[in-house]
């Protein structure tokens, strides 16, 4: 008698088929969707980080007295900044290398 997993495989195995021209563009279609979304998520993780170097530059530029903290809270907006830039840059970029590939 066959273990019940060993069985299960080879009825699988028995009733393959290969995949026709409809599943592989079902697939590369969900693939693209996928690195599409990929890509806004990259988006918003650095929209994410830009806004955490604003929320500590913003109250340091504005509200502390010392020079000090004060030259920290311009380093913190302007990475906040580049952060963002460069974000926004490489989106752009990665959704036009995915729009130059037809589904």
């Amino acid at each position: 008698m066959l273990d019940p997993l060993v069985e299960y495989r080879f009825c699988e195995e028995a009733e393959f088929r290969m995949p026709d021209r409809s599943d592989a563009l079902v697939r590369d279609r969900l693939a693209r969707q996928r690195t599409e979304l990929a890509n806004e998520r990259t988006l918003l993780s650095y929209i994410r980080t830009a806004l955490g170097f604003f929320i500590v530059g913003i109250p340091a530029v504005w509200w502390l007295e010392s020079p000090g903290i004060q030259a920290l809270g311009v380093v913190s907006l302007v990475a906040g900044v580049g952060f963002l830039g460069v974000g926004i840059r490489r989106f752009i970029a990665i959704k036009a290398l995915i729009g130059e590939h037809p589904d």
